[in-house]
């Protein structure tokens, strides 16, 4: 196969010269092949065995390369978060010296910092580099798993590769395309891939009829190290199983459950055309019925009688809908997609609670729950170009505005909201919440003014000493009149709300 010749290639001349634009080009074109099929799994083994010279350290290069865009897809890691780290791993590779790197021009601050040394403080990549360092080095056969993940597990660290070991379906401690023998029958078989815990093997003279190899059978095959043939390499690059995409946990838009929600809604759908495809996300329709048995209008019992549809119908579309949004985008940003996502979340958090106290201190109501408005209002910034390259948060000079990709120091640009304006209309959200989240729409009434002082509240508690915009300043004094609090009940509203979200808390 061309390809894999080719990578081979474009790796070796990464040894002779240490070319940061060109490291990046071989990582992105093998990203792009990989999210369309598995061949790439194929590189280091065929570094191995058909590199001209130099064959193990250009196996080992693309080994990190391809463990570490796996590793990101099982962790849904952003497309270039995850490009990023397999940069970064190669180019440790290379040189681990941060500053070799400087001096041939690197500035991208995310990758230089997952070349720094792991510490209690390092960004959440550098313990990926370790973890990807860790599974090369079993997959290369240069230690034992026991040998090489211990350390890391059981380190003062443990907690951070605890999480990334639990996020992890599989844990491919083999080469995809390494041959083994049975010990009694001395068949040859090779890997095609890992399901759980077990390996899929297949004949070498049978690749169409793959078998499955439990860990306690494992035992009996031996890694057998006579090369493939070059007509076996092409067999297996075009071998059905690999050309699966790699899973990814991150969970589709159920554009499907919307469409249905949207006809039963226009009385031009079934009801049990809803029911139906919530039932094919259990945490959607957990979180149906968690919102009834939380209701304190029905008995526990009754509730625990009710099937989901009796559910929905006890909830009402309009308040079902809300519920499924929120449960949704919680499962959705739960995951660790980008660089800065804890600190984004924890503002998140803080936003919802100062959005609720600042409802019961004014009296006005949300058109929508607190968890769900500070999910979309945020829910753009989990794309934003300044959070998908910085090593930490961005440091605002001045509010312009008091929407939250002000968080991020960003003037006000109505397109970074077409997320957020996407999700309100696809779940059926009311119009209020629109207008509160599309710049387009402001209007100047009490429940905009309560959006503004949430938002501005979020921000001042992080950074108190940040410069205000003119017409910040001039929005903060007259919203303040509107909502009849000045500003010692701000400052009490955020202290508590400071204090009730732990937006300080590593935990």
């Amino acid at each position: 196969m061309r390809e894999l010749t080719e990578c081979c290639e474009k790796a070796a001349s990464l040894l002779k010269q240490h070319d940061v634009r060109q490291l990046y080009r071989l990582v992105q074109f093998i990203d792009e092949e990989y999210q369309q099929n598995r061949w790439p799994e194929l590189l280091p083994l065929y570094a191995q065995q058909y590199a001209p010279a130099d064959n193990q350290i250009i196996s080992e290069l693309l080994a990190v390369c391809v463990n570490a865009l796996h590793c990101g897809y099982q962790w849904s890691l952003h497309s270039q978060y995850r490009r990023i780290l397999a940069a970064a791993c190669v180019s440790e590779k290379l040189n681990p010296d941060p500053a070799h790197w400087k001096q041939l021009h690197l500035r991208q601050p995310l990758w230089l910092s997952a070349l720094e040394p792991l510490t209690l403080k390092s960004a959440d990549i550098v313990v990926f580099r370790y973890w990807v360092n860790a599974l090369t080095q079993v997959q290369l056969q240069r230690c034992e798993p026991t040998q090489a993940f211990f350390p890391l597990l059981n380190s003062e660290f443990r907690y951070r590769f605890w999480a990334l070991l639990n996020q992890q379906d599989t844990l491919p401690l083999r080469l995809t395309g390494q041959k083994f023998s049975h010990h009694k029958n001395q068949q040859t078989a090779v890997l095609l891939g890992f399901e759980g815990k077990h390996q899929i093997l297949a004949l070498i003279h049978k690749l169409d009829s793959p078998f499955y190899v439990s860990p306690d059978e494992t035992q009996n095959w031996d890694v057998n190290d006579k090369p493939l043939t070059q007509e076996q390499v092409n067999a297996l690059a075009q071998h059905r199983l690999l050309k699966h995409k790699p899973k990814s946990a991150t969970q589709q838009t159920p554009r499907k459950l919307l469409q249905a929600i949207n006809r039963y809604a226009n009385a031009s759908g079934a009801l049990n055309a809803v029911i139906q495809q919530i039932n094919q996300l259990p945490f959607l329709a957990s979180s149906l019925h968690a919102a009834v048995h939380q209701s304190e209008r029905i008995g526990y019992n009754e509730a625990s009688r009710m099937d989901l549809k009796q559910s929905y119908l006890w909830l009402g579309s309009k308040r079902a809908s809300v519920i499924l949004a929120t449960a949704f985008l919680q499962h959705q940003f739960s995951l660790n997609t980008i660089p800065q996502h804890n600190a984004l979340m924890q503002k998140l958090g803080l936003l919802t609670t100062t959005l609720q106290h600042l409802s019961t201190e004014t009296g006005v109501s949300l058109p929508t729950p607190a968890p769900l408005l500070a999910l979309l209002s945020g829910s753009d910034l989990f794309r934003h170009p300044e959070l998908l390259k910085s090593a930490r948060w961005p440091r605002p000079r001045e509010i312009e505005h008091c929407y939250s990709t002000s968080w991020v120091g960003s003037a006000l640009d109505i397109s970074d909201f077409r997320r957020s304006r996407q999700l309100v209309k696809r779940w059926q959200l009311p119009a209020a919440t629109e207008n509160l989240l599309d710049p387009d729409k402001s209007e100047d009434n009490e429940l905009n003014a309560l959006f503004f002082l949430a938002n501005y509240l979020t921000i001042s508690t992080y950074y108190p000493n940040v410069l205000l915009s003119d017409s910040v300043k001039s929005l903060l004094k007259s919203y303040c009149q509107q909502l009849q609090v000045n500003g010692e009940q701000l400052t009490r509203i955020k202290a508590k709300s400071a204090f009730e979200s732990h937006c300080y808390s590593p935990l």
